[in-house]
């Protein structure tokens, strides 16, 4: 963990209620930045607090991806649930959900709802398909957005199938979604308006997308698996103790690497002539480089692509990858302490600046273990009124 210090977002507090990945990582990276997050759960808590894996019955993966938060449970069909989140709603800047298009508004709590209370409110919906066009009723599952923008097509083999590229679309929506609260924060700042922002999964798999689109524009074959249709060779190739990634661009460094690799007899073969005629010959780019590397290490052939002029790295397993000394050093591998799990190995934050690096202060915390907190110190409601909220259902504290 970083030192406590003065944040990007120090005093921007965010209303998050969201489930499932992208809406949860998006608040965890506001957090990152110094907002104060309030994430709101149904009493029962959120479906994916029991998502596996567990240890000691806690997700591993809720821990994660709702670190650094404060908890609070609300049960927003209750009138005085959807008043108290009125009342957090005008003392915040930013209210985040990620529930299908239409869910909020049937309680009441829609955009134009929250404008009454707070007209700079800043909204951030990611929805799966967004709130217009003819899918927004879709459910918003990560690869079903993939598979309806052309990203699982255009990532395919060439074998003809599809593939799925693991939540790549609820990540890359949780960051650019946390670019447009930032802008909005920015246009408030010098307007005054909130303003509503609706982001999808499935527009961010079209700009994945686009590179792919463009080959298939202009009549080329566009599914390549791990191979590269900009140049070559550009992909994955086995060593006796592991696999490699190898990536040479321009002529003259692919000249230099079939001298290293004793084959002077290649440099001048029409086949490889120049980046086009390479692409176009990628069996046989493939077939030569893999009948050569099977019988070296990895380190062997890294040294041999590099001293050739061209890029190289170890494919690492997991294993190797969790205890990699560039991600500890870049403290993007760090070690909690939690009670509940003991000692677990995180990842760290992305923003690295300055002045404000982002901030991983914790794992996620119970359920409602901030409700009383919330409620007396942000709202100012006495005792007696909480302890009367908890009697009725509309909130929880931690069960001892």
């Amino acid at each position: 963990m970083t030192s406590a210090m003065d944040s990007p977002l120090k005093g921007i507090r965010v209303i998050e209620n969201t489930i499932h990945l992208a809406g949860p990582y998006c608040g965890r990276l506001l957090g990152e930045l110094g907002a104060e997050v309030i994430k709101i759960e149904q009493p029962g808590g959120e479906a994916n607090r029991r998502s596996p894996p567990l240890v000691n019955g806690e997700s591993l993966l809720y821990l994660y991806y709702n670190g650094g938060k404060k908890s609070l449970t609300l049960d927003l069909k209750h009138e005085k649930g959807k008043e108290i989140f009125r009342d957090l709603i005008a003392k915040s800047d930013i209210f985040l959900c990620n529930y299908r298009p239409g869910a909020m508004e049937r309680l009441g709590l829609g955009y134009e709802d929250l404008k009454k209370v707070n007209e700079k409110i800043i909204y951030v919906s990611i929805t799966g398909f967004g709130y217009t066009g003819p899918y927004s009723q879709m459910a918003g599952f990560d690869p079903l957005a993939q598979a309806v923008s052309g990203l699982m097509d255009a990532n395919g083999c060439e074998d003809g199938l599809p593939k799925v590229n693991a939540m790549s679309l609820d990540y890359s929506t949780a960051m650019i979604s946390t670019a447009a609260a930032l802008a909005a924060l920015y246009h408030r700042d010098r307007s005054g308006k909130g303003q509503f922002i609706d982001m999808s999964l499935h527009d961010s798999g079209v700009i994945f997308s686009v590179p792919w689109m463009g080959f298939y524009l202009s009549g080329m074959k566009y599914r390549h698996g791990n191979r590269s249709r900009v140049f070559a060779p550009y992909n994955m190739y086995a060593g006796k103790d592991g696999y490699v990634m190898i990536a040479i661009g321009e002529d003259n460094r692919w000249s230099s690497f079939l001298r290293a690799i004793g084959r002077d007899d290649l440099v001048d073969d029409p086949r490889f002539r120049n980046v086009e005629e390479r692409v176009n010959h990628y069996d046989d780019i493939d077939a030569l480089i893999s009948g050569w590397a099977k019988n070296l290490t990895v380190k062997e052939v890294m040294d041999a692509v590099i001293s050739a002029g061209g890029a190289s790295a170890p494919v690492k397993t997991l294993a190797e990858a969790m205890s990699d000394k560039h991600s500890i050093s870049r403290e993007m591998l760090i070690e909690t302490d939690d009670p509940r799990v003991g000692k677990l190995k995180v990842a760290g934050s992305p923003f690295k600046m300055s002045e404000t690096p982002g901030r991983v202060t914790s794992l996620a915390p119970k359920l409602g273990e901030h409700s009383r907190l919330v409620l007396s110190e942000t709202l100012g409601y006495p005792a007696a009124s909480i302890e009367e909220l908890v009697r009725l259902g509309v909130t929880t504290t931690p069960k001892e």
